[in-house]
């Protein structure tokens, strides 16, 4: 396997190409059938949300709000939907890299709650954990009792009894021991979470034959750590499947007010604005976000958006005029006719030959 490539290349990456999909797409019947999926190797399609000026979804929008430019060239619209009865297929990846047996109930609680609320009959759901390696918890299915007794196993593994209230106390730093967070684990300790090997375990083994919408939400106590794949791996199997992936970056400071002091010596040494900035244009890139959790107990809050945004996409496909498949990577911009308003869609594609896009 490739050696992790250095943060500051892999940010100057991520903006400058912006990396994409191939032209594979998928998209409504032109009759209207919204449930109807077909293939089309010609077509561009994109999944997509929309926010206006104050952070809400604007989900009624027509099409007609609606321009698509590919390498900055206005492209017709073919095909134009809201994404509600769509079929869905979306797994959750945990980090269970602790020991903390209050950590690991929030992360149970929280999962069974998203598969409830976002999980329909026709969709389906998986969870895989990760830490040292990737393991799956649960397969695909749009059993919901299914999936809540699967993430309920997690909840025996912690051996650390408390609440967060309870957390250790940091102990001076620096000094030949490093203290002890919330999480259980030591400040500047590299522990084991396999992160972007979660990405592409959950991509090619639950994702990349499916249709439809595809997703990956990723509960992360920390950034990746000792993963064989890179984090270009982990962007490049998200985008040639089409996985929109959304990042919820927990940072669990003590509930308790007489823990404030606590609270900034855990910013100070757990916050890594290196590895957030990554994982941020990685979301970003397929079309999904980054958001901030800060305290396990709002890891449920954070999930029901997620869950909220899922429900409120919009998709469109287009025929792209350039019809030279010369598999090099073409940027996509979505815009809005009226100002205020924020699309988040993955940003381009390669457009490779139509017999490798069949693959």
């Amino acid at each position: 396997m490739r050696r992790a490539i250095q943060v500051s290349l892999l940010v100057l990456a991520f903006s400058v190409l912006n990396i994409g999909l191939s032209a594979t797409g998928f998209a409504q019947d032109a009759a209207g059938q919204d449930n109807v999926i077909k293939r089309d190797v010609d077509l561009v399609s994109l999944y997509f949300t929309v926010r206006d000026n104050k952070k809400q979804l604007a989900s009624q929008l027509d099409q007609g709000e609606f321009r698509v430019l590919e390498d900055g060239k206005e492209q017709p619209i073919k095909f134009f939907a809201h994404h509600s009865d769509v079929v869905l297929n979306v797994g959750v990846l945990l980090d269970t890299g602790t020991s903390m047996a209050w950590i690991l109930n929030e992360e149970a609680t929280a999962t069974s709650m998203f598969m409830k609320h976002v999980v329909r009959p026709t969709d389906l759901g998986f969870i895989l954990s990760y830490h040292a390696r990737v393991d799956t918890l649960q397969v695909p299915t749009s059993d919901i009792a299914l999936l809540k007794e699967k993430v309920d196993e997690i909840r025996s593994w912690g051996t650390v009894v408390g609440t967060p209230d309870q957390a250790p106390a940091p102990r001076p730093f620096p000094g030949p021991t490093p203290p002890i967070g919330p999480t259980g684990q030591p400040f500047n300790q590299r522990r084991e979470a396999h992160l972007y090997d979660a990405i592409r375990v959950s991509t090619l083994r639950y994702l990349q034959h499916e249709v439809g919408r595809k997703a990956v939400v990723i509960v992360a106590m920390s950034g990746d750590s000792r993963s064989e794949s890179t984090l270009e791996d982990a962007l490049e199997v998200l985008l040639q499947h089409d996985v929109i992936a959304y990042v919820l970056q927990i940072y669990d400071p003590p509930r308790d007010r007489t823990h404030r002091d606590h609270c900034d010596v855990i910013h100070t040494y757990e916050r890594d604005d290196h590895g957030e900035e990554v994982l941020k244009k990685m979301a970003e890139a397929t079309g999904g976000r980054m958001l901030e959790v800060r305290g396990m107990d709002k890891l449920t809050t954070a999930l029901d958006e997620i869950s909220d945004e899922l429900h409120h996409q919009y998709s469109l496909g287009y025929y792209p005029e350039n019809q030279k498949w010369d598999g090099k990577f073409r940027k996509i911009q979505i815009v809005t006719q009226e100002h205020g308003y924020k699309v988040y869609a993955r940003k381009g594609y390669y457009a490779h030959p139509k017999e490798q896009a069949m693959r």
